[in-house]
């Protein structure tokens, strides 16, 4: 009885024993608590106006090489 429940909390936590790659890392992300369910309706495009605003903000911000030569 030992060896059959062993072997089954085994299976449930060791991401080794899953499927492939990405069922692993998805099992490992579930069980961190950062998996986010897919929407019943399945997927959406953001508004373009969100878009828009990503778009103009991406890169503007200081680049990871400045913060690391300051050493924080």
């Amino acid at each position: 009885m030992n060896e059959y429940v062993t072997a089954v909390l085994d299976a449930v936590t060791n991401p080794d024993l899953a499927g492939g790659e990405a069922e692993r890392l998805r099992e490992r992300i579930d069980r961190a608590g950062l998996l986010v369910p897919p929407s019943p309706a399945g997927r959406h495009r953001p508004p373009e106006q969100d878009l828009a605003r990503a778009r103009a903000a991406a890169g503007t911000g200081r680049p990871l090489s400045d913060l690391v030569d300051e050493g924080r």
